[in-house]
């Protein structure tokens, strides 16, 4: 929870002194190919959370323009631990294909939805199983540039990890990710 709140006051601060000037060379940097990492608290939500307790995770990712000025595909993968107290323990590396869907409002932050699907490898412990599973996810992202090769953001990604096609299950994974991301533009 503290990381949370030092991480959304640190970014305030810099969208507050963001140089308002270069708000219309800003969209440019957003139309280019990037590559990027993020960083922060990962949490169970629903009957996940009954299971297993919050973690912090990390990922990588990388984005490439549509035709349409507004529109990008992204593929992103993470890596994410959950322990508890008792026995139980979880870890998921999710590989997903997203577009997102840069807002059309003219402010110095930029702010995109995300919407995706892909496959999630889940270990589980105390039975050792490991398996791949169908994966959905949704999330908003809210970022500005920091210079002209770099982007700042904060994002946050729900991920619903589908399990309920497999015999005997009655429940799917459910996932919040909210993160920093640092990413970097790539002039190809």
């Amino acid at each position: 929870m503290r990381i949370n709140i030092v991480c959304i006051s640190v970014l305030v601060i810099v969208v507050l002194a963001a140089d308002a000037s270069a708000a219309s060379s800003r969209k440019k940097y957003f139309s280019k190919p990037q590559v990027g990492v993020w960083y922060g608290p990962v949490t169970p939500i629903l009957d996940t959370s009954e299971q297993v307790d919050s973690d912090l995770g990390g990922g990588i990712f990388f984005r490439y323009n549509l035709p349409w000025e507004s529109l990008k595909i992204g593929l992103d993968s993470s890596y994410q631990y959950y322990d508890s107290k008792g026995v139980n323990e979880l870890r998921l590396i999710p590989v997903y294909l997203n577009f997102l869907y840069l807002l059309p409002l003219d402010i110095p932050i930029r702010i995109q939805l995300k919407g995706g699907a892909g496959l999630c490898q889940v270990y589980m412990e105390p039975d050792s199983v490991t398996q791949w599973d169908p994966m959905f996810m949704a999330g908003t992202e809210i970022s500005f540039p920091a210079g002209k090769m770099a982007n700042i953001a904060l994002r946050i990604d729900y991920l619903c990890i589908y399990e309920e096609y497999l015999d005997g299950s009655t429940k799917n994974g459910h996932v919040i990710n909210a993160g920093v991301s640092l990413y970097f533009n790539i002039n190809l």
